[in-house]
């Protein structure tokens, strides 16, 4: 007799890890229609207003850090419940914030829980494995790519119907949704506990085990260069397609919305390769190739003064592409060097992409010329090559450990 499927195999399972990906994601994007209606409704100027962007960014890629950890030590699901009812209460105080410094304060306590949703990760790593979880995070990549399609419009609409605090009461509506798919759906801790609490010796040491690992390090160093691809297109993008080939800010939505759903193709391309037993490597080999070609062309266009808005836009939606074909497969690569710590190795994993995304993105912007797309071209060529070359440090030291003697 077979075994009947496990509830994790469920469609009611995949919404649910579908749903935390995406609340992150949602919980910027959704704002960003609204931050000259915020600005004027608390009488502040619309650059301090962007705080409540930042603020919220900070605290979503730090908090991971302790979040991973515990939930390794304590379970996935009492940290993700935890996350989600701070991530709540914090929406709630954002509608209500009757001033600029009550809402950023409110904003980073909803960027903390936030920051228990990057768990999804490691969640799906308990759940399957090794023949399907590439398949599950592929469809959690999916997922991640819905937020800039879909959160923009949804704010601009709710901004349009009921003014700028729907906005945050609709993120808490969103959060209780999650907090009843959490209690009435499937259990997800699957895996024994760590018995050591957890102390500052004992954060820092996970941290060291899992940046100490020589392939684990080489994959999460990939993921961050390849993320700081993506982070200097989307600063450099708008920048280059608004500022000088003078695109609208609704042109450049629907191209920003279109190359996110190459992401999603890339993602979903990766999870039925999976399905035909095709090795994540290949996959990776495919994305990182597309990355460094399309950041190499997009280089030489710059330099020669040559830049078709139409070609460039292609370029954009190749790199974004090989952003999702390849993200599942580094995130499995990073995930299956150490699965008894798939909270920590996720969590670092946020951490080293977020802050690769700002400085990239800062870079990006501090060194835009306002005539050319140089510093975008030239940013996304160096972050592409180096993530080319911690793939190759991961994929040879993977080889050399399958041949060594056991």
């Amino acid at each position: 007799m077979t075994a009947p499927p496990s509830k994790t195999d469920s469609l009611a399972f995949t919404c649910l890890l579908g749903l935390m990906a995406t609340l992150p994601g949602f919980g910027t994007d959704m704002a960003l229609p609204a931050l000259a209606d915020t600005a004027a409704s608390l009488a502040v100027p619309v650059h301090s207003a962007g705080l409540t962007i930042s603020s919220y960014m900070i605290s979503f890629g730090l908090a991971p850090l302790l979040f991973g950890p515990l939930s390794d030590r304590y379970g996935r699901k009492p940290m993700v419940t935890l996350g989600t009812i701070i991530f709540i209460m914090a929406s709630v105080g954002c509608a209500m914030a009757p001033s600029l410094p009550v809402l950023i304060a409110c904003r980073v306590i909803q960027g903390i829980g936030a920051a228990a949703m990057t768990l999804a990760i490691a969640i799906a790593r308990d759940a399957f494995d090794d023949t399907v979880v590439r398949q599950k995070l592929s469809n959690i990549v999916m997922a991640i790519y819905v937020s800039p399609i879909a959160a923009p419009m949804a704010g601009a609409a709710l901004l349009d119907l009921a003014g700028w605090r729907a906005i945050y009461a609709s993120l808490a509506a969103l959060g209780i949704v999650l907090l009843v798919g959490q209690r009435f759906g499937p259990d997800y801790d699957l895996k024994p506990r760590s018995a050591t609490r957890l102390s500052l010796m004992a954060l820092v040491g996970d941290y060291r085990r899992v940046l100490s690992h020589p392939v684990c390090r080489a994959y999460l160093l990939a993921a961050a260069a390849s993320f700081g691809v993506v982070a200097a297109y989307a600063t450099g993008s708008a920048l280059f397609l608004v500022q000088v080939a003078g695109l609208s800010s609704t042109q450049y939505g629907i191209i920003f919305g279109l190359t996110a759903l190459a992401g999603m193709a890339g993602a979903f391309l990766d999870g039925r390769l999976n399905a035909r037993g095709v090795p994540s490597h290949y996959s990776l080999s495919i994305g990182f190739a597309i990355q460094a070609l399309g950041s190499s062309i997009l280089l030489a266009m710059t330099l020669l003064s040559w830049t078709p808005t139409t070609v460039v836009i292609l370029l954009f939606v190749a790199v974004t592409f090989s952003g999702g074909i390849g993200a599942p497969g580094l995130m499995q690569g990073a995930l299956q060097q150490l699965p008894e710590m798939a909270g920590t190795v996720s969590a670092a994993t946020n951490c080293l992409i977020m802050v690769s995304g700002s400085l990239t993105s800062a870079l990006t912007a501090v060194l835009f010329d306002g005539r050319t797309a140089l510093s975008m071209a030239g940013v996304m060529e160096f972050c592409s090559l180096l993530a080319l070359l911690f793939f190759a440090m991961a994929l040879g030291r993977t080889r050399r450990q399958a041949v060594m003697p056991s």
